[in-house]
């Protein structure tokens, strides 16, 4: 056993590489359902291009960089017995195979995920059938591993070009490598090894110059994690072997060094701002009467016009969740704007510009934000008809589950379901380990979004050569409704690091005058429109003392990054703002026109993951400026297993998720424990918002029945619903199947509670006021 140990901590960095690899596949939500998208023959392809980098990136480099620190480690002596010889030839042999094990082990908990769908033959059992596929081709490349390793020849050297080069790099290696042998045979033979492990690590850090965003198209989800993995292996293996030799800790050395010059120059983790001419905020008082002007109802612009004859203005609430939470949100924006949908529960007469004039806001948390960010751009790119939606039309798109677009929700749809996940992921795994210079995960996952909606609206590839602002690259508070074309108001929710509360980006101003008691606080002066929140853009305008030893502290970053002219954020930076979430994206540093730290910016879900307690306040508000008003707040939840309380305003027969029971296991409970609170926190905060929201709404408009109706996806048995920033085409159907309305078929029975819900809502979109209780 103590040689064991031993040999385990020579080879702690490729085992703890292998380590990594085995969490990031078995046990991560995002890898969940990483293997599903092999389908067809151009995948077929692909599955033995993803064998190739896992064999030729992980599991050789992580054998040869084990076999060169125990060749090279003087602890270790060559007569040390048969225990010790078997584990130093044994165990780097067992970290090869075991990443293939891992993959084995992924491919089978995406088999075990699949998701319930009626399509069983058409579309899951291909998937089952690729799958399998899947395993085999991995199982050969673990069986052509071993008989490489068992039955290559030991006197190997490479020939021609290659010799010659391998050769004459003799010296270099002798200068270089850690316990390398001048003259030695087997150190000759060796010095292959130290070539390839080189040139793997060349060609990982040369691609990575090229960029993340183009990377991530090369080695898209699950070939980024063997690439990954092996490729900062060869670095961090020849680090850790001449620490040993010159018994020093390189790898936390350079750690500390780097932290320490993101200090001087400051981190590369600054939310990214632009100038924008439109910075003045909409007063909420201003946005109501231009809701009711384009509803054709404010008495100010027509005298025919009485106000109770005002359809009820909606606020979606959409919850947090990555790209699960904006597919579903961007899903059911999109259903409600095919208006062809109603005819089923017999409401006529909507138009798509009927439904889009009727959406007053959306607040959105985290991946929600997202979401929202793209429907309102894409509804601000079509045309003030809102007749026709402004994507690729009639054509597939990259990563959708759908055929072609056709309609509003295939748009949206098409928006919200690119791959997200493999740009951010290579930009923490490598643009974050030089904090200072290149982007960090947090902008390239930024970036993916813009890129993605430009090659879906191309419309806004167009805005951007004529106009110099197009798709999400546009300033934010640019994105507000014009008269003649309405389109939603966000608010985006974010929390501060500094003191816990709210951070919200949003064009509305943050307070108002009522005509009446204010509903949100006890005050003689201005209303808060939003209680206990800040302003994202007053945070920009906030002058921050001089703090004398420490103003040097990032000077660099102010003087390359300084733009006094910068107040505003893109569309992209904007929905950011609120999508934070730990490890996934960094706190964002919020900087004043000068430069200066004021605050951090995290994911909106640490506060409340619903946007519910906004959805409240500005439901209230609206309802004091405007009594004849009566707003219906629509919570979009994405997650099937939340405790939300199953009652909203829609009789029904809910399906009520069962309480969950700690977790038995008492490893590490003293760590464990309080992590997971925290993280279940953000729902449950935002739980009771939805009651309180409920709660809240009736006690202020009493003659009203329906004033929250929740939209959800149904539990399917004790699968979990995939949550990444990429969501497989599979997951894509079964949120879309959400609005299934044939309540004669068994999936629509078992497998969506939403159908009395989508009823009322469009019955209450229909009408121009709320029935009484």
């Amino acid at each position: 056993m103590l040689s064991v140990a031993l040999i385990l901590w020579v080879l702690r960095v490729p085992v703890t590489t292998t380590l990594l690899g085995w969490l990031l596949l078995c046990f991560a939500p995002q890898a969940q359902d990483l293997f599903t998208e092999y389908l067809d023959v151009v995948m077929w392809l692909r599955m033995l291009l993803f064998v190739v980098v896992l064999t030729v990136f992980w599991a050789l480099p992580t054998h040869y960089a084990a076999r060169m620190l125990v060749n090279s480690d003087s602890r270790l002596p060559a007569n040390g017995g048969p225990c010790l010889a078997g584990a130093a030839l044994w165990l780097p042999r067992l970290l090869g195979l075991l990443t293939f094990v891992a993959v084995e082990a992924a491919i089978l908990r995406s088999y075990m995920n699949i998701p319930t769908l009626d399509q069983q033959r058409e579309v899951v059992r291909p998937v089952e059938q690729a799958l399998l596929a899947m395993a085999g081709w991995v199982a050969l490349g673990a069986v052509a591993y071993l008989l490489w390793i068992f039955f290559r020849p030991r006197d190997l050297r490479p020939r021609g070009l290659l010799g010659r080069i391998n050769a004459k790099l003799g010296w270099f290696w002798q200068a270089i490598s850690p316990g390398r042998k001048s003259g030695s045979a087997d150190e000759e033979g060796r010095d292959f090894g130290r070539l390839i492990l080189a040139a793997v690590f060349a060609i990982f850090a040369g691609i990575f110059f090229v960029g993340a965003d183009h990377v991530a198209g090369w080695f898209p989800r699950s070939m980024a994690i063997p690439f990954i993995l092996g490729g900062w292996l060869p670095f961090l293996t020849y680090l850790s072997g001449l620490g040993r030799q010159i018994r020093a800790p390189l790898i936390t050395g350079l750690a500390v060094l780097v932290a320490i010059v993101a200090v001087v120059f400051g981190d590369n983790h600054t939310v990214r701002r632009v100038a924008s001419k439109d910075v003045v905020p909409i007063k909420i008082e201003d946005a109501i009467d231009l809701w009711m002007t384009e509803n054709g109802c404010n008495p100010k612009t027509s005298n025919n016009a009485p106000a109770a004859s005002c359809p009820r203005p909606i606020i979606v609430a959409a919850a947090g969740g990555a790209s699960r939470a904006g597919f579903m949100m961007a899903s059911m924006i999109g259903y409600f704007l095919d208006t062809q949908e109603a005819d089923y529960y017999g409401v006529k007469g909507l138009s798509s510009k009927d439904v889009r004039n009727r959406l007053f806001s959306i607040s959105g948390v985290s991946g929600g934000a997202m979401g929202a960010v793209m429907v309102t751009a894409a509804l601000g790119a079509a045309s003030p008809a809102a007749d026709k939606q402004p994507c690729v039309n009639a054509v597939a798109v990259d990563q959708w589950w759908g055929d072609k677009v056709n309609n509003w929700r295939d748009c949206l749809e098409a928006l919200t379901s690119g791959d997200f996940l493999t740009a951010g992921f290579l930009g923490f795994a490598f643009n974050d380990a030089l904090p200072f210079t290149l982007r960090d995960r947090a902008a390239v996952l930024e970036d993916s979004w813009r890129n993605r909606f430009g090659d879906v609206v191309p419309k806004a590839k167009e805005d951007a050569k004529t106009l110099g602002c197009g798709g999400l690259d546009c300033p934010f508070l640019s994105l507000r409704p014009q008269p003649g074309h309405w389109i939603p108001l966000l608010v985006l929710n974010g929390t501060s690091e500094a003191i816990g509360r709210r951070i919200l980006t949003t064009p509305l101003a943050m307070s108002y005058a009522p005509p009446g008691k204010c509903p949100t606080a006890v005050t003689n002066g201005p209303c808060p429109l939003f209680v206990e929140a800040d302003s994202f853009h007053q945070l920009l305008r906030t002058e921050i003392a001089s703090e004398s030893w420490r103003e040097w502290l990032g000077m660099f970053g102010r003087l390359l990054y300084g733009n006094p002219q910068a107040n505003d954020i893109r569309l992209s930076t904007a929905a950011l703002n609120s999508a934070r979430f730990p490890l996934i994206s960094p706190p964002g540093s919020v900087r004043n026109q000068e430069y200066r730290l004021v605050d951090r910016i995290v994911d909106g879900g640490y506060f409340e993951n619903y946007g519910t307690l906004t959805a409240r306040e500005l439901a209230l508000a609206i309802h004091t400026i405007a009594p004849q008003l009566k707003p219906l707040v629509i919570v979009i939840s994405n997650d099937p297993d939340d405790q939300l309380g199953p009652t909203d305003d829609v009789a029904n027969d809910p399906q009520v998720p069962p309480r969950p029971t700690a977790t038995a296991g008492e490893v590490l409970s003293e760590v464990s424990a309080p992590i997971t609170t925290v993280f279940n926190l953000r729902t449950a905060h935002g739980v009771q918002a939805v009651d309180a929201l409920r709660t809240g709404l009736h006690a202020t408009i009493p003659e009203c029945d329906k004033l929250v109706i929740q939209l959800r996806i149904s539990r399917d048995g004790n699968k979990s619903l995939s949550m990444s920033w990429w969501e497989s085409p599979l997951v894509q159907r079964r949120i879309h199947r959400q609005t299934e309305s044939d309540p004669d078929t068994n999936y629509a029975r078992e497998h969506n509670q939403n159908l009395p819900r989508l009823k009322a809502i469009w019955q209450e979109m229909q009408s121009s006021s709320c029935r009484a209780s």
